[in-house]
């Protein structure tokens, strides 16, 4: 990832940066105790950038978040521009909460890593990161956040997208043939879509700048849902 694309002193871009691998990870690796332990099985997410592991009560993951083991977690970066780059949190492994499977009625338990050391790899360059710079919550609208909201939204949403703009400008659904989202920050997001008219291209602006993920995705769907203006 180029440092120079992002806003602030070079030490913020670091961080968010860092924090960006890990709100929109390609792989991700995890030892405990030194010794390699499987997570495929297991949900990556994150918290204010602290990464969870969501996996089975009375896994191997769960035992060692039980017994509060050392732990190392190494992300890949799936970031635009971030290919090769790689984020390595190290700390202790802890039980935070269990949750049921939306799926299923299983029970699942949401395993924390608590970081007590950052080291992350951008453009072939480590940086050792301080803990208070990693972990700001000035860090929650990072690249990497903005693009997995976007990524979910069209991969899951995009039906609901297309009948938004079809209701909104009073288009036939069958003839919004192709909706995308794109350029999503804190104050709003660009709509573009091809109808029998040719492409159309708006930029949504929020009615306030988002100030955390939960507000964002909040702004984020009442905008798509709101009548193109």
């Amino acid at each position: 990832m180029d440092l120079s694309s992002l806003p602030g002193p070079a030490s913020y871009a670091v961080a968010a940066a860092a924090r960006s691998i890990l709100a929109c990870p390609a792989t991700a690796d995890l030892e405990v105790d030194r010794l390699p332990l499987a997570i495929d099985d297991a949900v990556l997410g994150e918290a204010g950038g602290r990464p969870t592991l969501t996996c089975e009560v009375g896994s191997p993951l769960a035992r060692a978040a039980a017994a509060r083991s050392v732990a190392r977690l190494r992300v890949g970066s799936a970031v635009r521009g971030g290919a090769g780059d790689a984020l390595v949190l190290a700390g202790r492994l802890g039980p935070l909460e269990t949750t049921t499977c939306g799926s299923c009625a299983d029970e699942h338990l949401v395993v924390t890593l608590d970081p007590a050391a950052a080291l992350v790899t951008l453009a072939g360059h480590r940086h050792q990161l301080p803990l208070g710079d990693y972990l700001s919550p000035a860090h929650q609208l990072n690249r990497g956040h903005l693009q997995r909201s976007l990524e979910h939204l069209e991969e899951h949403h995009h039906l609901d997208l297309r009948r938004s703009v079809a209701a909104s400008t009073g288009t036939p659904l069958d003839d919004v043939v192709a909706v995308r989202l794109r350029d999503l920050d804190a104050r709003g997001v660009g709509l573009e879509w091809v109808d029998p008219g040719g492409a159309h291209q708006v930029r949504l602006r929020f009615p306030r700048r988002a100030a955390s993920t939960a507000e964002l995705g909040r702004l984020l769907r009442e905008g798509i849902a709101a009548p193109l203006g």
